[in-house]
């Protein structure tokens, strides 16, 4: 998205690669907030979520913001007295009780609160309502992951999986009518289930009694290795 298009108090959505660039994955949290958004960016890579810009940096084309969340841990700070009442010593900081808030059935009460980012980039951003879509970097990962499950597999267990994955696509091709968090994972899905029905289409047209990616017709030198790997 164009950093000019970008507007302060305004929600996006981000769309992290699988591959994040050195200056963003590299950088040395502070604080314990930018530790708890790196941890979360990592698990974002791949996937999408929502932002709400808080600051535009133009010259680095970079944006801040923070994500809608829930949790269910809570920190709370003790006066002095209750500090006192515990028998703690005396401290210059305050001390601080953190842990779980429970209902009555011992389940985890989840309350809201956002997690704040800094510097991502603005090509990541696209507008609400965009379609879920995978980049291309992605989707060679995917397909990859799927060739390493599938090696050495005979075709009888080949056909099976991708049999088991057409049924998953439906299942969730169902939910994503309106779930966004499986609408996002339609599309790793619908990427795994083609490449099983490849696979199982290569067997049968080559004869092979078990797939070797070395092998499969279809395929380069480049497709063979980690296409993460690959990228610097």
């Amino acid at each position: 998205m164009r950093t000019r298009d970008i507007r302060v108090g305004g929600t996006y959505i981000v769309n992290v690669p699988q591959r994040i660039r050195p200056a963003v994955r590299d950088r040395v949290p502070r604080n314990r907030e930018e530790f708890a958004a790196d941890m979360r960016l990592h698990l974002h890579r791949g996937r999408r979520f929502e932002l709400t810009v808080t600051e535009v940096h133009a010259e680095a084309r970079t944006v801040d913001g923070f994500e809608s969340v829930t949790t269910s841990k809570v920190a709370l700070p003790l006066t002095a007295e209750q500090a006192e009442a515990l028998g703690l010593p005396e401290a210059e900081e305050a001390y601080t009780i953190e842990g779980l808030v429970l209902d009555a059935e011992r389940m985890p009460v989840k309350l809201p609160t956002t997690l704040a980012y800094a510097g991502l980039p603005t090509r990541w951003l696209d507008p609400l309502g965009t379609p879920t879509a995978l980049n291309d970097l992605s989707a060679a990962y995917y397909r990859y992951r799927v060739r390493q499950q599938a090696t050495g597999m005979e075709p009888a267990l080949i056909a099976q999986e991708a049999a088991e994955m057409l049924e998953k696509q439906r299942e969730v091709a169902g939910r994503a009518l309106d779930d966004y968090d499986a609408e996002e994972h339609l599309r790793i899905v619908e990427v795994q289930c083609a490449e099983w029905r490849r696979i199982e289409l290569v067997l049968r047209v080559t004869g092979a009694d078990r797939y070797r990616p070395e092998d499969d017709p279809d395929l380069s030198a480049d497709d063979l290795r980690n296409p993460i790997a690959q990228e610097d």
